[in-house]
């Protein structure tokens, strides 16, 4: 089946305007709610574009009364300038592909005419739909993007201060029993209670042969499950946990159940009768409380949730909320000063050793000395990471060796991190320097592969140990972690400037993932990280629209902090049993807390983007409220004049390879600690919360940071191809009138830099009406997402080392070999630059050296003798001189600076 094709073919414009100025035109074009943009066509008169698009004309019917809209802007400095547009017919189109190019006269708006003219060619066409075409094979394209990737804004309707919504639930806490009946004559029971609500069904723990049983066990119903299912009785009964007999049991009518609000005092439990199954009173009774309530309520996070059941019994454990608070990290510097031993069998022939240092995972040597064994100097310091509580050990080990390659420890010993010297500020001074007596293992007697033996004893080693706080959790974790605080308690962390509050309100959208069964199902779960407070939401089972409705906040003491809030796949829901999992990571969202305006609530639909090879993709949105209210303006307006880092990083500052190297260790210790909490939070999900792959190589993200220095300097391209324009005098009116403002500024030279900064003043306040309606989120157009090649991608994805053919990893390097020789070309063309520059008094070049002194000699006589203003002044009229008066040829300024010598001639 055929489909009708609109085809619109923008040729050209004349007369747009009755000045001769140069424009910035581009069209747009509107059609039955689709529209398409043509380029922009930089300074120009009579623009050419010669660019054709197509609209879908879905109701052939309908043609007569649709519009084709045709509207011609001008941009200027990113806002655009209307300047006519022209309206056609549906009816006036015809199916002949000979239409011929006609000129339309644009319109004004209500109070503008034009005379301008847009020449279009406009005609239908039938298309066969795109799944009957065979295409031959062409080249992969760049990927396309989601339309929808940007924050969208939600009007939701908190409560009593509160982010989030209000989830209703049913709460009942069971406290204890007494006087409960035997089983038997001499057999006491084991009791313990089910709570019945329709098919809802919460079990306490046994009590082992008590009467009095106690087991403080609260239950959370929730209202929507309680309506799906109409429960309108909820029922308490006492079983015995060995015949599973009836006890006796107790009722209530959900109408009867009082509602408790979040100011409210606690529900006082009390003392029941228990009835049997005929509804008579029988032996016992059983004290207990029932209310509803909401989830803020404090006995939410400590009940047991009816939506657990319809998980496994195996995976609950893994899908309660969490606080997770992460370890405190020290910088343990291990400085090997000197080794002494006495040797037996070397005698004086020179032995190769060195010192080894093992802290957990993490294993570093110093440098090889090489003299006769007895008496070694290092002086070499070792950096490691370690973290409270201490778990691991300082294993220090000496290595020696006469034949290369072939070593073999002569002495060890093991220092508990706990007995370490501390301190949390200042250089590394006063720390105590000690001898520690090594052991010698068994084997340092034996032969060392060479014929001669390694005999050596009482081995003592000089090193100066220390755990240092200032540097405590500041290792790397990528540019998102200046949230994190000291690890010393002792010092003087930065005062409170405000709270911030986090709703996770739910997600919407979220696909679908295939487990090993071939079944496909989705058990989300949120973590947000800020500072050393990790949080854990609760895991929605098997739903791809999950409802969290959870609130949390955090001290904040700097506002140039991110919060980070990752969505993830609970894997341990299906996959617990066979101890192989692995969460999905879905997408993040990333909020920086000085984005946000004190006291106002920002509640949006955060779209959830992920880069795959693939191209970048949309899996959902998630749904947040955040609020941030600051507490004290004066600590506020400290904290700005306060340094980022700790004192430490300034006096003594870790260099950068030292960081880089110490990156790795930190966060391991991280998922390690983690990863053994319950429940536990997956490896996969801590590294995607950390970007641990965020410095790897890829030709995407340094083209990006290349348009991000291209973009800060725009203002300076700005500033000069204005300054350029008011030189070339295409308008004179605008080159005099930039005279008359050099020349009062001239006469008025103390008023310029009041002046500058009144002005800046006012942009900032013209700016503050185009100020942010949301925080910060991942933008595909800064991050080049939309016009990335999927070759790019592939080789962004690639593992390390890479796992590509050889010719593709070969056609890459060549690849990065061209991209790093214009690099190198260009690094070359700045040191040439700079050259020239510092060659003009060293005599490299003497005649162009002698004419530069003389030259220097007279500047210094003519301006000690004139003044200023004048200088100022021939030097501005000179520069903005007509172009009549230009020279064709360069200046004398730029051929002396041609020729002055460079150091390209020295290099081999």
């Amino acid at each position: 089946m055929l489909r009708l094709k609109l085809v619109v073919e923008v040729v050209s414009a004349n007369g747009l305007s009755d000045r001769q100025e140069l424009l910035n035109p581009f069209v747009q074009l509107h059609f039955a709610g689709q529209s398409y943009t043509t380029s922009i066509k930089r300074m120009v008169r009579c623009p050419v574009w010669s660019e054709r698009t197509t609209f879908d004309v879905l109701d052939k019917q309908r043609l007569p009364s649709l519009t084709l809209e045709a509207s011609v802007y001008n941009a200027i400095d990113g806002c655009q300038v209307f300047l006519g547009k022209v309206r056609l017919s549906g009816a006036t189109f015809s199916e002949s592909t000979d239409e011929v190019i006609k000129d339309y006269q644009l319109k004004g708006g209500l109070f503008k005419r034009s005379k301008g003219v847009l020449l279009l060619r406009v005609f239908l066409k039938n298309e066969a739909p795109v799944s009957q075409v065979i295409r031959p094979p062409v080249p992969r394209r760049p990927l396309q993007v989601p339309v929808d990737a940007v924050p969208k804004e939600i009007q939701p309707k908190f409560e009593d201060g509160m982010i989030v919504w209000r989830t209703h639930y049913l709460f009942v806490r069971v406290v204890k029993a007494r006087c409960l009946p035997n089983v038997d004559i001499d057999e006491k029971p084991d009791p313990y209670v089910e709570v019945n609500a329709g098919n809802l069904r919460g079990i306490t723990k046994f009590a082992h042969e008590e009467q009095n049983p106690e087991w403080n066990s609260t239950f959370a119903f929730s209202k929507r499950q309680l309506d799906s299912a109409q429960v309108t009785r909820i029922y308490a009964v006492i079983y015995d946990g060995v015949t599973f007999g009836f006890i006796g049991l107790v009722s209530f009518d959900l109408n009867d159940v009082p509602l408790r609000s979040q100011n409210d005092k606690p529900v006082v439990p009390q003392w029941h009768r228990l009835i049997d199954e005929s509804g008579r009173t029988t032996q016992g009774e059983l004290m207990l409380s029932v209310w509803r309530g909401t989830q803020a309520d404090e006995a939410f996070s400590e009940s047991w949730k009816s939506d657990w059941l319809e998980a496994s019994v195996t995976a609950r454990p893994h899908i309660v909320p969490k606080v997770y608070n992460l370890p405190r990290l020290w910088c343990l510097r291990v400085h090997i000063n000197e080794f002494k031993c006495i040797s037996l069998a070397s005698g004086t022939k020179f032995v190769e050793a060195w010192v080894k240092v093992v802290v957990g995972c993490q294993h570093k040597r110093t440098k090889i000395v090489k003299k006769p064994l007895a008496h070694y100097v290092w002086d070499e310091e070792l950096t490691f990471v370690a973290a409270e509580p201490f778990e691991d050990g300082l294993q220090i080990s000496v290595y020696a060796h006469l034949v290369p390659r072939i070593g073999e420890v002569i002495g060890q010993t093991v220092i508990p991190l706990e007995t370490v010297q501390r301190q949390v500020g200042g250089l590394s001074t006063g720390l105590e320097r000690q001898w520690l007596d090594l052991q010698i293992p068994p084997n340092a007697s034996d032969s060392d592969g060479g014929g001669v033996e390694l005999t050596v004893s009482s081995c003592r080693i000089n090193l100066t140990t220390c755990l240092d706080g200032g540097y405590g959790a500041q290792y790397g974790f990528g540019e998102y972690t200046k949230d994190l605080r000291l690890a010393a308690e002792k010092t003087s962390n930065p005062p409170v400037v405000g709270l911030f509050e986090l709703g996770i309100l739910g997600a919407q959208g979220l696909p679908p993932i295939r487990r090993g069964n071939g079944r496909f199902s989705l058990h989300p779960y949120c973590v947000a990280k800020y500072g050393r407070k990790w949080v854990r939401t609760r895991t929605i089972i098997n739903n791809c629209h999950p409802s969290f409705n959870e609130q949390y906040s955090w001290d904040v003491y700097d506002t140039a902090t991110v919060l980070t809030i990752g969505l993830f796949d609970n894997g341990l829901v299906e996959e617990s049993s066979s101890g192989k999992y692995k969460d999905v990571s879905i997408g993040k969202v990333r909020i920086r807390l000085s984005n946000l305006q004190p006291g106002r609530i920002y509640s949006h639909g955060y779209p959830l983007l992920i880069l795959q090879p693939a191209g970048v993709k949309k899996l959902g949105e998630l749904y947040l409220s955040v609020r941030f209210t600051t507490r004290s303006l004066v600590n506020t307006v400290r904290m700005y004049a306060s340094p980022n880092l700790p004192t430490m990083h300034y006096e003594d500052p870790l260099s950068v390879i030292l960081k880089d190297n110490l990156e790795l260790p930190a966060i391991q210790i991280v998922t390690s600690r983690l990863s053994r909490m319950e429940p536990p939070l997956s490896k996969e999900a801590v590294e995607y919360m950390f970007d641990v792959q965020s410095n790897f190589w890829s030709w995407r993200k340094s083209r990006v940071n290349w348009n991000r220095i291209m973009s800060v300097l725009s203002i300076f391209n700005t500033f000069w191809r204005l300054f350029s324009y008011i030189c070339s005098w295409q308008n004179p009116a605008v080159t005099l009138l930039a005279h008359a403002v050099f020349l009062l500024a001239l006469a008025f030279h103390q008023f310029i830099l009041p002046s500058a900064l009144l002005y800046i003043f006012l942009i900032t306040i013209w700016n503050y009406r185009c100020r942010p309606s949301y925080p910060s989120h991942a933008d595909i157009k800064i991050s080049l997402a939309d016009t990335v090649h999927p070759d790019e991608l592939d080789e962004e994805f690639d593992t390390f080392p890479t796992s590509r053919t050889i010719d593709l990893v070969m056609m890459r390097y060549d690849r990065l070999r061209s991209i790093a020789g214009r690099i190198q070309a260009v690094m070359g063309d700045v040191a040439s630059c700079g050259e020239r520059i510092t060659s003009l008094t060293t005599w490299r070049d003497p005649t162009a050296t002698a004419i530069f002194g003389f030259f220097t000699l007279a500047a210094a006589i003519m301006l000690f003798f004139t003044p200023w203003k004048i200088l100022v002044a021939i030097a501005g009229a000179y520069t903005m001189r007509h172009p009549k008066l230009w020279r064709k040829t360069p200046s004398f300024v730029r051929n002396f600076y041609q020729r002055l010598p460079q150091k390209t001639d020295s290099l081999l």
